[in-house]
């Protein structure tokens, strides 16, 4: 008998704040874990009552692109190739390259054609703007891109005395680029 007292009197018992700490961190991690799997559902799924809204809102878009239907892409190339010399102190250097535009109308495309004269002393214009280390770089070949094109609607308007044209030329590409 005096082993089973020693026995008891070794264990201690399991004191109540430490029990309370356990059961205030794991009732904490189920609602921490509840909370994480209700915000992601919240967010994947959407709210209950948009659900028809976003459903809905499509439906309206398709609707206005069937009405307007676009007509397919014609291309246009500006022959022959621009060579534009740059001004640098250390020696000449040169850019050659071919554009060709987008537009969805033909009629656009007739008039580039037709008044390809201003057209392509407009562009060179803005060509001559340009310095060898914009041209060096992705991003100023695609600000030039950007530049062409409004330089060639603006053109267009000007020389065909429609300044109320909205269906013009809608980008530019490079087909060939060198720069010396």
């Amino acid at each position: 008998m005096i082993d089973e007292e020693e026995v008891t009197e070794e264990v201690a018992p399991v004191k109540s704040g430490n029990m309370k700490i356990i059961i205030i961190a794991v009732v904490a991690a189920v609602l921490l874990s509840a909370a994480v799997v209700g915000g992601t559902l919240y967010f994947v799924m959407g709210q209950d009552g948009d659900d028809e809204a976003s459903i809905e809102e499509p439906e309206e878009e398709e609707e206005v692109a069937e009405e307007i239907p676009l007509e397919p892409a014609q291309y246009h190339s500006m022959d022959p190739k621009f060579v534009v010399s740059f001004r640098d102190q250390r020696s000449a250097r040169f850019m050659q390259f071919s554009i060709e535009v987008m537009a969805r109308n033909k009629d656009i495309i007739k008039q580039v054609e037709d008044h390809s004269p201003a057209v392509r002393s407009s562009l060179l214009m803005l060509f001559d703007n340009q310095s060898y280390e914009t041209m060096s770089t992705r991003e100023g070949k695609q600000k030039l891109l950007d530049e062409i094109i409004v330089d060639i609607n603006t053109t267009l308007k000007k020389v065909t005395g429609e300044e109320d044209l909205v269906e013009l030329f809608e980008a530019a590409y490079f087909t060939s680029f060198v720069i010396q």
